[in-house]
């Protein structure tokens, strides 16, 4: 598998989480979560669809 797959799946298994952290309150964490899933899909030229959670 090459980096831009593996980038790719890592992006979509991290925003699967997302929903998770905010479901037990963990907000702050979840605000970390969704910066570094941001650094990532901009590194990689991955699109992000924008979130729906608030």
């Amino acid at each position: 598998m090459n980096k831009d797959a593996i980038a790719k799946s890592l992006a979509a298994d991290l925003e699967a989480r997302l929903g998770q952290l905010e479901a037990i309150g963990a907000l702050l964490a979840a605000a970390h979560l969704d910066a570094a899933i941001d650094a990532l899909c901009r590194e990689f030229g991955i699109p992000r669809n924008a979130s729906d959670t608030d």
